[in-house]
């Protein structure tokens, strides 16, 4: 356990780190810098902000946690899906600038092309995950700050949604990609500076190579079935559908210098792909040697503990406050992605579209800061809500994005795709797929959870590709124009 007084106080030193590096440039006084950056970043500074708004605090924990668990699998399917979902996208930021150059979020580019129903289930999609993707990160932050130190969950939340929204209001964009290098800085120190330390007390390459196989020694083969069929199938799924269904990755390819944007997110996976990699040899170290993890090994802890329990156990006092800097960079990299991609959704889709369609960019601006504030406080009121989880919220968003993946790419690839097909086919994937999905998780029938996950890709590409065919045929011909 850490001190409050020094957990506050690397808390208020971290925040006011990211706030000068954020915010320390210059207040927006333009839509196009707030919300897009100018569209002038280039493929270095952007693929770093694409690698670190894609790691997610709980990255950094479920790495280790499944090389411990499923050894060489668990990390391939861990690992791949990651990378692979930001490759598919790279292609997906390309058509998007060359369709809509000038865009700022994606559901605008749908209501330029569909009905209002359509647009209106994107941008519900959409900002829904905004707002649980930040409860997210808020309630990972508050519950590690209180395992730690035992600040008070109440206080972390407070304290890290005040971080997240005071550079995000002066910037924008442009401050969140700032904070992103910095935030990338602090995770490669880190991990730099604790993971052959911690392999290296943990037996060395010996134990590692030992553990390869995971804490059983059943999964030293990436092909193993089991692995596949209760992880692979399931967080492939998601994971590919995570940068296509989030405004957050739309908002930095509208951002890119054009001709940057391929490279960008190519190379933005590449340096993803060393965070996993790299947190995944605490999970071999601990799989190998069971004393580098007692807590673990003996059932005490969640195994979604393996990496900080290496650390604590291995490492000096010191390196757990290094650990701690390392988790919040990934909880600030995508909290303040979040408000960012949030308020150009409540400014664009909704004010614009349709409270004030006339309203200039300055009125705009102040509307987008004006929807930060929301955003962060109806977050926060969120993961406040005694009972709630880090799991329920997850599952709520990634079934959601979930239910746009196919329908989006078909959008960028197909042009005669009737409004109805597109509607119905998320709306669909929605009513059935979350209820199957929530029932499997609340059993643990993996079964149910794999066929929900497939049922959900399945319907929301089916029914787009029905629409197209019965539009070619003239069958149900009107249905492609719903009323608005």
């Amino acid at each position: 356990m850490m001190s409050q007084t020094m957990t506050l106080t690397v808390l208020a030193v971290f925040g006011m780190t990211a706030f000068i590096t954020g915010a320390v440039h210059r207040y927006a006084s333009n839509l196009e810098r707030f919300l897009a950056a100018r569209r002038s970043v280039g493929m270095f500074t952007g693929a770093l902000s694409v690698a670190a708004t894609w790691i997610w605090a709980p990255a950094l924990f479920l790495a280790a946690q499944k090389a411990y668990e499923q050894g060489i699998a668990g990390l391939m399917w861990f690992t791949l899906p990651n990378v692979g979902c930001l490759i598919l996208f790279a292609f997906l930021a390309v058509r998007i600038r060359r369709f809509f150059p000038r865009g700022y979020t994606f559901p605008q580019y749908i209501a330029s092309r569909f009905d209002i129903k359509t647009h209106a289930v994107y941008v519900f999609t959409f900002l829904s995950l905004q707002i649980c993707s930040l409860g997210v990160q808020l309630i990972a932050g508050a519950a590690m700050l209180n395992a730690m130190s035992g600040v008070p969950s109440i206080f972390g939340v407070i304290i890290l949604a005040v971080i997240f929204t005071s550079y995000s209001l002066v910037d924008g964009l442009a401050s969140s990609i700032r904070t992103d290098l910095l935030q990338m800085f602090f995770i490669g120190a880190g991990m730099i500076i604790l993971i052959p330390f911690a392999v290296f007390k943990g037996g060395g390459i010996q134990n590692l190579t030992a553990g390869l196989g995971g804490v059983s020694g059943e999964f030293s083969s990436p092909f193993n079935a089991h692995a596949a069929y209760s992880f692979g199938i399931t967080v492939t799924i998601g994971l590919m559908s995570g940068p296509i269904g989030d405004q957050q990755h739309w908002q930095r390819a509208f951002a890119f210098q054009e001709s940057m944007v391929f490279k960008g997110y190519i190379l933005g996976a590449m340096i993803f792909a060393i965070v996993p990699l790299s947190m995944s040899l605490l999970g071999f170290t601990a799989a190998g040697n069971p004393q580098a993890a007692p807590l673990v090994y003996q059932g005490i802890i969640s195994a979604q503990q393996t990496g900080p329990e290496v650390i604590r156990t291995l490492l000096p006092p010191w390196a757990m406050f290094v650990f701690m800097v390392m988790i919040l960079s990934g909880l600030s990299s995508t909290g303040d992605s979040a408000l960012c991609a949030g308020s150009s959704l409540a400014a664009i889709d909704i004010y614009r579209r349709y409270i004030k369609p006339d309203a200039s960019d300055q009125e705009i601006l102040k509307i987008t800061r004006i929807a930060i504030l929301v955003i962060s406080i109806t977050a926060a009121a969120i993961s406040l809500i005694p009972g709630i989880t880090i799991l329920g919220l997850f599952l709520f968003y990634g079934t959601l994005r979930s239910s746009t993946l196919m329908p989006t790419i078909l959008i960028l690839y197909k042009k005669n795709i009737p409004a109805w097909g597109i509607f119905w086919g998320i709306v669909v994937a929605v009513i059935i797929g979350l209820p199957l999905y929530l029932t499997g998780e609340i059993l643990g029938n993996i079964h149910l959870k794999v066929g929900a996950n497939i049922g959900i890709i399945l319907i929301s590409f089916l029914l787009p590709v029905l629409s197209i065919n019965l539009n070619k045929k003239g069958v149900l011909n009107e249905m492609s124009k719903l009323p608005e």
